[in-house]
């Protein structure tokens, strides 16, 4: 039983910060995609490096929280 809740709450925690790191993301995207005067290329790549990282890192923690689900599921077959 208590292994249950600690997988539920893994599973809460990994969509969490999966959504936490989906917002930034879309904040840092929104900074390439609004024209700025002060946006610089140098600026423009290191945004779009940014947010690629930050999808990538939220698509990881999805897939875990994803992982972690099935796990339970067994668990409770």
């Amino acid at each position: 039983m208590e292994n249950k809740k600690a997988i539920q709450h893994r599973i809460n925690d990994f969509k969490r910060y999966g959504f936490t790191l989906l917002a930034l993301s879309v904040f840092m995207y929104l900074g390439v995609i609004i024209p700025t005067e002060t946006v610089t290329p140098g600026k423009m790549v290191t945004l779009m490096t940014g947010t690629t990282v930050l999808l990538g890192l939220s698509l990881l923690f999805f897939t875990k929280a994803i992982k972690y689900k099935k796990d339970l599921q067994s668990v409770d077959e």
